[in-house]
């Protein structure tokens, strides 16, 4: 997929801007062999394991929020009907006792927890395992890299050697756990400018000349256009728009370049270069997996699928706040796989 542009395992992604006060944390993702673990600017971290490149399999996650008193919730969620004791451990009966609960959305199956003690027991039980089967078929989740995934989720937390870590637990108190980050404040806003058609193309024509260079080397085509994107142009504030440019058409979705320019005048176009700091396969881009612009939250949102049945990709949403966009949110899951389309791990959260 050309339209993601930066590679990160199977995926390509968007980078993007990481703007909010220091005291938020720097969001997180790894991956330790078929676990991926995130942990987004607010320390909430989520743990998640399924078969790699697979299509509606099962998939299990650990979820919990920083702080001390922030309970674990596990869930497993399976796409097809299965009772409480359809599930196997290394070819054992994995015990799900009366603290669980099952609840059922059509071919989706939920059973979770939050219960403490049913926690500690269901992980001291697959700690050693090599994978869950579940239902008559033996679909499979992996449990290779949960144990390392955990340890990560309670280092970033501040709980190893404590008694709210999940795998190096100690005698330290819960108290000693650190309260959650702050989380940024955007303040969304109605755009109430409007832009005329001649000013819409004016913006346009000024961003594809100035914008030539950038075109050629992202390889643009030149009939992206014809495949659903359209050119536009938006008014940010009485002093900058946003401009739109279709560049890549692919299968399932499309990708435009998007530029920031002085909405008077021949002020010069800046290509928006978003980052999205993840470890491996950190970078920038231009390019915007089906972009919009709400004019009633002021906000740009993209939304990039991995592959067609959107069981990996990226989402975000930025705001405009006077002079700069300011990420909003963000959802990314880099590895293809698990029960549900669009089901990825928040990664930047605000208020």
């Amino acid at each position: 997929m050309r339209q993601l542009h930066k590679k990160v395992g199977a995926f390509f992604v968007v980078g993007v801007i990481l703007c909010g006060p220091a005291v938020a944390a720097e969001p997180s993702y790894d991956k330790y062999k078929s676990w991926l673990v995130v942990c987004d600017n607010g320390l909430k971290c989520e743990a998640k394991g399924f078969e790699n490149g697979t299509i509606n399999n099962p998939d299990l996650r650990f979820v919990r929020a920083a702080g001390p008193d922030a309970a674990t919730e596990v869930t497993l969620s399976v796409p097809f009907p299965v009772g409480l004791g359809g599930f196997l451990a290394d070819g054992k009966p994995l015990r799900l006792g009366p603290s669980w609960t099952r609840s059922q959305d059509e071919d989706l199956t939920t059973i979770s927890t939050k219960d403490p003690v049913a926690v500690k027991e269901f992980l001291s039980e697959l700690r050693n395992d090599a994978k869950i089967e579940v239902g008559d078929d033996k679909a499979v989740i992996p449990l290779d890299g949960m144990v390392a995934a955990l340890l990560h989720m309670d280092d970033r937390q501040g709980r190893i050697g404590g008694v709210t870590a999940l795998i190096k637990a100690g005698a330290a108190p819960a108290s000693k756990v650190p309260a959650p980050p702050a989380l940024p404040v955007i303040n969304r806003r109605k755009i109430d400018i409007i832009l005329s058609d001649a000013e819409k193309q004016r913006l346009i024509t000024q961003a594809m000349s100035a914008g030539k260079a950038l075109f050629d080397s992202e390889g643009c085509e030149a009939d992206a256009a014809n495949g659903g994107l359209n050119a536009d142009a938006y008014p940010l504030d009485m002093d900058h728009a946003l401009v739109l440019i279709p560049c890549i058409m692919g299968a399932y979705q499309g990708s435009s370049l998007v530029f920031l320019q002085p909405l008077k005048g021949n002020g010069v176009p800046i290509p928006f270069q978003p980052r999205l700091p993840l470890g491996e396969g950190e970078g920038a881009t231009t390019l915007f997996v089906e972009p919009g612009f709400d004019t009633d939250t002021g906000s740009l949102q993209m939304s990039g699928r991995g592959r067609g049945v959107a069981d990996c990709g990226l989402s975000a949403q930025w705001v405009w706040d006077d002079a700069e966009f300011k990420l909003a949110e963000a959802y990314f899951q880099g590895s293809c796989g698990g029960s549900q389309p669009v089901d990825w791990p928040t990664l930047f959260r605000s208020r």
